[in-house]
């Protein structure tokens, strides 16, 4: 996949930074007497964004919106792209002030916020198809030695090579072959050593694109955390799920096939469900909407069923700031009795199913603060699931 920007998307995309500028009153701001705005430890950042067709509008959810926002506070900038089926590279901008005083800076740095929220918010893709890895590829370079990271918005379907999911049968592949395949080419991002990449809305869905199941989620977050972990960065994914009809008159993007979930559940990895997805409330192993619950769980009752061996069901849990395990553990299991209590509510015999709690202590936590150093409970969220396994397959495959 070439990486190449001729001197056309070149020049457009000039354009696009003069004209986003003329739109953010701080690109040069007014100065005042008095301390000025720091500008000795700015961290850039990366964001991929723009609505395609088959998924939900942009919408810049609140967590990606803090993101931007820690960025803006240390000056830096933010390089926006869109992931076209040929990436749009829109431009790079200042998000943070260089006012001589600090409240004209720290109004200057909202004022910056809001309207760079507003521009990807109304940001379209031009031409067909989806290339999220290009456009994440394009998005990271240039962030410095101390990155804020990269925000990703959209589906993560890509439907062009070399990582193309529509007609392939990609989407259930094995993410280790993924990931050697593209190394063995030579085509992960160059960039991404130490970098955060926060993504938003993978797998949700709209327009012609059929809903994924399950597994199908389950194996395109394993997919994609594969290929950032492979080029040196950590993937974190955000709680706010997208939602909405699919904007109209925008380029066509293939659909791509999704499999009914007795026929295609490779019960060799592990199957995750996010708490976004079973919605338990806060600190219970209650369901907010038990019916929505039980019509996610319902999905997997073939599929357990056709495999004939134990699953385990194991809860895991954010850590939230604890020091101890104990409480999260205990946590983690009554959640994991519970899908036990629906899946057999549904049908699968009690005697397929176990259960277990890990808490926050297992292979698969990732880091509950932001860019920024702070604790984050959109990215605590993360680590709220619970994951189904077959005999002799471990939590992290």
């Amino acid at each position: 996949m070439s990486r190449v920007v001729s001197r056309p998307r070149l020049l457009a995309a000039a354009a696009a930074v003069v004209a986003l500028c003329a739109g953010l009153t701080a690109c040069t701001s007014a100065t005042a007497s008095g301390q000025a705005c720091d500008q000795s430890a700015k961290r850039n950042l990366g964001v991929v964004a723009g609505s395609t067709a088959n998924a939900p509008a942009v919408a810049l959810p609140a967590s990606a919106s803090a993101t931007l926002e820690a960025a803006g506070k240390t000056n830096g900038s933010v390089t926006v792209v869109v992931p076209s089926g040929t990436p749009q590279v829109m431009g790079t901008t200042a998000l943070g002030s260089s006012a001589q005083d600090a409240i004209v800076c720290q109004n200057d740095q909202r004022t910056k916020l809001t309207q760079i929220t507003s521009y990807i918010d109304g940001l379209k893709a031009t031409a067909p198809e989806v290339d999220f890895l290009g456009a994440i590829d394009q998005a990271a370079r240039d962030l410095g030695s101390k990155p804020m990271g990269v925000v990703v918005i959209g589906s993560g379907l890509q439907t062009t090579d070399p990582l193309n999911f529509a007609g392939t049968g990609l989407l259930y592949a094995d993410p280790a072959q993924v990931v050697s395949d593209l190394s063995s080419r030579n085509l992960l991002p160059k960039d991404l050593k130490g970098v955060t990449v926060y993504w938003s809305g993978m797998g949700d869905t709209a327009g012609a694109q059929q809903p994924l199941t399950v597994p199908a989620r389950s194996n395109l977050e394993a997919i994609w955390s594969a290929v950032v972990t492979a080029a040196g960065g950590t993937l974190s994914l955000l709680p706010e799920p997208a939602s909405g009809s699919a904007p109209a008159g925008l380029p066509a993007v293939t659909p791509v096939a999704v499999e009914a979930v007795a026929t295609k559940t490779d019960w060799s990895r592990p199957v995750v469900i996010r708490n976004s997805e079973l919605l338990f409330t806060k600190d219970t192993a209650d369901f907010t909407d038990p019916a929505a619950a039980q019509k996610v769980l319902a999905q997997l009752v073939p599929t357990i069923e056709q495999n004939g061996k134990v699953v385990t069901v194991t809860g895991t849990a954010s850590k939230d700031q604890a020091t101890d395990n104990s409480a999260d553990t205990a946590l983690s299991l009554r959640r994991a009795d519970a899908v036990k209590a629906a899946l057999v509510s549904l049908g699968v015999p009690s005697a397929l199913l176990q259960t277990a709690g890990v808490g926050f202590e297992w292979c698969g936590f990732r880091p509950e603060t932001d860019a920024s150093g702070r604790y984050s409970d959109a990215l605590a969220e993360q680590n709220r699931s619970v994951i189904l396994t077959s005999a002799g397959v471990g939590l992290c495959g």
